[in-house]
């Protein structure tokens, strides 16, 4: 697993790297890529070093299909900078790769004198812990995955765009970081904060379900099922189904199976951070086929 430092940038610059073939990517898609950007860099400004107001100036382009070196400068004037450049890429970075990787398994995350190391995707992510805390600030302002959100969106409309990615030199053989064409869409999505996470949801899958006990009518009482090795409830609610049951046109004996659709609930535990299954949820809507045991 790659491992990657998003607090070490340089001279108060970052790189954006459009993948793709050399020479390929059309200007309206980049006009509206970068407007997009600079609306998320002036919004994270606005969230960790309030009362500043930056320009972000395109500086130099390089290989790839596309790539180009963006400085920021306090507006209309000299002077520094509350927030060091380091600092403040590292969040822009750190926020665009957690909206890539926020669908995926929970990270492991630990903290020592290093700062943080974020073990997650394709990568382990070092950040220091002032770009940790720069991070979870601007996650709460609207304004920031606005921006974020335009910038993919341009980008999934143009298909010769094949990646995204960030690095810290124009002469970086390769970005620090890269999203493929395929993430572009979960980037662009709104995460919920947590006070609006739903805390129940709808699910349904395709199983193998072993029958235990069966119920040779069309009475709603539940079958009993054995699904990777746990037992389960459920009624079967497929007509169909049971009508062939009731024709004797389906025969079903110890230990045979049906390929099947389930229908379940499952509520969000917060402590866990994961989604389990509401075991008296359980509803057969659909038998695909009866699967004989196997002698």
């Amino acid at each position: 697993m790659a491992i990657l430092r998003l607090d070490d940038f340089e001279d108060d610059t970052i790189v954006l790297h459009f993948g793709g073939v050399a020479g390929s990517l059309d200007a309206y898609t980049l006009a509206e890529a970068l407007i997009g950007f600079a609306d998320m860099a002036r919004a994270i400004s606005a969230t960790v070093d309030p009362g500043t107001d930056i320009e972000i100036l395109v500086e130099a382009t390089g290989p790839g299909s596309y790539r180009t070196r963006i400085r920021r400068i306090r507006k209309d004037y000299g002077g520094l900078l509350a927030v060091g450049g380091a600092v403040f890429w590292g969040i822009v970075s750190n926020y665009i790769y957690d909206n890539y990787v926020k669908n995926d398994p929970p990270p492991q995350v630990t903290v020592n004198a290093d700062g943080t190391i974020v073990k997650t995707g394709r990568y382990t992510i070092v950040v220091s812990p002032q770009v940790q805390t720069g991070t979870e600030h601007v996650k709460q302002n609207p304004a920031v995955h606005s921006g974020l959100a335009k910038t993919f969106a341009a980008l999934e409309a143009d298909d010769k765009v094949k990646d995204f990615g960030i690095t810290g030199s124009i002469n970086d053989l390769e970005p620090k970081f890269t999203i493929p064409r395929a993430e572009f869409p979960t980037v662009a999505q709104r995460s919920l904060p947590p006070d609006e996470v739903p805390q129940s949801r709808s699910s349904k899958k395709r199983a193998r379900l072993f029958v235990l006990k069966a119920w040779l009518n069309h009475a709603k009482r539940k079958w009993s099922f054995e699904w990777n090795g746990e037992p389960v409830s459920a009624p079967i609610t497929d007509i169909k189904f049971l009508d062939q049951v009731d024709r004797r046109e389906v025969l079903l004996g110890a230990g045979d199976a049906l390929d099947a659709e389930v229908t379940f609930k499952q509520n969000y535990d917060k402590t866990l951070g994961v989604w389990i299954n509401d075991p008296a949820s359980y509803v057969v809507t659909k038998v695909i086929r009866s699967v004989s045991r196997t002698p």
